[in-house]
Order: C-alpha cells, then structure tokens, then sequence
C-alpha cells in the first residue's frame, strides 16, 4: 500500500519519502493503520488519523469493480494477508479475516454486513471467531484446513467441489498450498480471489510462493494451470496486494516457468 512513501530494502519495508498531497497522506495512514505488525509510525498522533479509519473498506476500483473492498487492517495471525468484501445483493461476503476492529466492523455493517466469511485456507483465519460474533455471519472453510481453532466453522466444506454460494459465486477448490485451499470466482465481475494459491510477486512476475508450500508442489502447479481457462479479468491475492489485471496471458507465460524445472526433471 501507499508505493509513493514506502518501498521495499532487503526484504524489509522502509519509508521512501513523505508524503506531499493530501491524497498521498490518506494512502501513508491507510498503510499505517494496516501494517500487521505495526511498524509503521508518526512523530505525533495524527490529527487525521479517524479519516483513514472510517475510509476503510477501500473500492478495489469503482469503475471496474464496483461493490469490491479492500478491508485494510491486515492481521499479523494471518501473515499479513490481504481480505476483502463482495457487497453482493444477495448478503455481502467477507473474505480471509482482517485485524478485528470495531470501526471496521461498523463500516462492513453500513455496508449491509456479511452473510458469509470464506476462509480461503487455514492460514489466513486470524479474528474470524471474533467476526462471526460481531456480524452474525456464516464461515467456510474446506475441511481439510479445518484444525482446533477452526473447529466450530460453520460450513466445512467436503470433497473437491466447486460449490455455488450464489448463480454468479462459485468457490473452486485448488489444493497445493495447502490441502484445503479454495478460490473464490465471482463470475459476474469475472474477478478471481485466490488466497496464497497464485498471485503477483513484488518482483512483477506471478507467484505461487513454493517455499511456504505445506502440501505439494506438484498438485499446486496443475491446479494453477487449470486457472487459465477460466473467464477472469482481475485476480486478488492474499498474501502480496497487487491486483493482478490481464491474468490469463499472465497465468500462460507463468505456466512456462513453473512447469519448466518439472519438465526438466
């Protein structure tokens, strides 16, 4: 968040220069108030600071993804994963778990609340009990994530899917990062929430974050394959926020290099 005031030096983040607008200023306290492990800071509190709170959830983009969210407040829990809501005329959908705040819980519910939380894999729960209460929600969660602290979910997803949430939501169950990893197409907006399965590295190039793989490689790398024919316009990741535009000419230049050291051996 906010590329014109920090960057990124030797895998830590740094503060590359104030902001200078107004509109940069918002963005700095937007990043501040979402970092999960809360390294970023002023001299003196903020005399803006409850303008950023109440701007979150933040559009994707209102032109191209309208009723689209960014949440903010990423929880350490979770990695630092990016979550986000669908406001969907058939009950909104929160996805992945944000830090609990009350200020966002009252601006999801000024939303129209939440009739479901999708948990896209077990790694990025974080507060989800703690959101079920405030917002009366539903959660899923495929069965294979399910452990101790995910126990009392309520819809435990079974098998290999896909499952239909709504005509135009449909959740595609694609294991290898973990075994119980699912994406969320939400086929209307033609818009792909993907969790840890793919994304976009800081590097620009496409992602499937293998080091922190816990179940396979191999079955990761088929079920990203199996993305490209799908009709998708943007992809939203978890653990990197970039929103990934023009993803299937991505996702096939990508399948060249991931399938390549496979090929090889």
């Amino acid at each position: 968040m906010a590329p014109e005031s920090f960057t990124r030096i030797d895998e830590m983040s740094a503060v590359y220069k104030q902001p200078n607008s107004e509109e940069e200023r918002l963005k700095a306290l937007q990043a501040l108030l979402s970092c999960p492990t809360n390294s970023i800071h002023t001299e003196k509190p903020p005399p803006d600071i409850l303008k950023a709170q109440d701007s979150f959830p933040i559009p994707v983009d209102e032109h191209r993804t309208p009723g689209v969210y960014h949440c903010g407040y990423h929880s350490e829990n979770s990695y630092g994963a990016a979550s986000y809501l669908i406001v969907h005329p058939e009950g909104n959908i929160l996805i992945d778990s944000p830090r609990f705040t009350e200020r966002l819980a009252y601006n999801i519910e000024m939303l129209g609340g939440a009739r479901y939380m999708f948990l896209t894999h077990k790694d990025d729960v974080a507060d989800h009990k703690k959101w079920s209460k405030r917002l009366n929600c539903i959660r899923i969660l495929h069965s294979s994530d399910v452990d101790i602290s995910t126990a009392d979910v309520e819809m435990q997803l079974q098998g290999k899917g896909p499952w239909s949430l709504y005509k135009d939501v449909q959740l595609i169950h694609t294991p290898g990062h973990t075994e119980g990893s699912v994406c969320l197409l939400y086929k209307s907006h033609k818009i792909l929430f993907t969790g840890d399965h793919v994304g976009m590295a800081e590097s620009g190039v496409m992602s499937m974050w293998e080091k922190y793989n816990q179940c396979s490689v191999p079955m990761q790398l088929n079920n990203i394959k199996m993305l490209v024919d799908l009709d998708i316009k943007l992809l939203l990741p978890g653990s990197i926020l970039q929103f990934v535009a023009c993803v299937a000419s991505l996702l096939r230049s990508a399948m060249v290099v991931f399938f390549s050291p496979l090929s090889a051996a």
